[in-house]
């Protein structure tokens, strides 16, 4: 037998075993997910958790400062700019309420050295002037509108404060006791023509 054979012979073999060696290989597993799920998943959570801003005395304080101050003067709008009863008994019933709680978080202000704001805010500014130039029908819409959306915005806000640990005692007080008046408002607001329907409130309570 010459050597070519006996080589070739050789490298025959060695291919052999290790070709069965290959297939005998079990597949590597892949990485098993971590608890913390996907970087999609932790984006998102991530996400949720910055969206939900924590309360200070301050910036709570200055946001109902702000609300006051709009439902007053959307509802001395609306008392001239409506001809419809239902609107001008809840507008009425906004300036009402709200120049209340106003003179109430004053007070509290006071005690607690917080300097509120004296104007309205982008948001609410840029409603009052969309709002004043609408009259009859098309502004108790808009109006209902506003305020079925404005007071359930509120509505959390509040919710919120009273849970708030962080919150000087008054704050959490005022928001608490003031908190039925404006799931009130809230219904009233839903109620109007061109409020959103009852399902809609009370999806937002579930």
């Amino acid at each position: 037998m010459s050597n070519k054979f006996l080589h070739n012979s050789s490298v025959l073999c060695a291919l052999v075993i290790a070709t069965a060696a290959l297939a005998q290989t079990p597949p590597q597993p892949a990485d098993p997910p971590t608890s913390s799920g996907s970087a999609t998943d932790r984006s998102s959570m991530h996400a949720d958790a910055s969206s939900r801003k924590p309360l200070t005395a301050r910036s709570f304080a200055s946001e109902v400062a702000v609300i006051n101050k709009a439902e007053i003067e959307l509802g001395e709008m609306a008392l001239k700019n409506s001809k419809d009863a239902a609107v001008q008994k809840f507008a009425q019933r906004m300036i009402t309420d709200h120049t209340s709680a106003d003179k109430q978080l004053k007070s509290i202000a006071a005690k607690q050295n917080l300097d509120l704001p004296r104007q309205l805010d982008a948001e609410h500014q840029a409603l009052k002037d969309k709002l004043s130039n609408l009259k009859g029908d098309e502004f108790d819409r808009e109006y209902a509108k506003a305020m079925a959306k404005g007071h359930d915005k509120a509505v959390k806000l509040f919710e919120q404060a009273s849970r708030d640990t962080l919150l000087p005692s008054e704050l959490k007080q005022f928001a608490a006791t003031t908190l039925p008046t404006l799931k009130e408002h809230a219904d009233m607001a839903h109620s109007l023509k061109g409020g959103e329907s009852h399902s809609s409130s009370d999806q937002r309570r579930s």
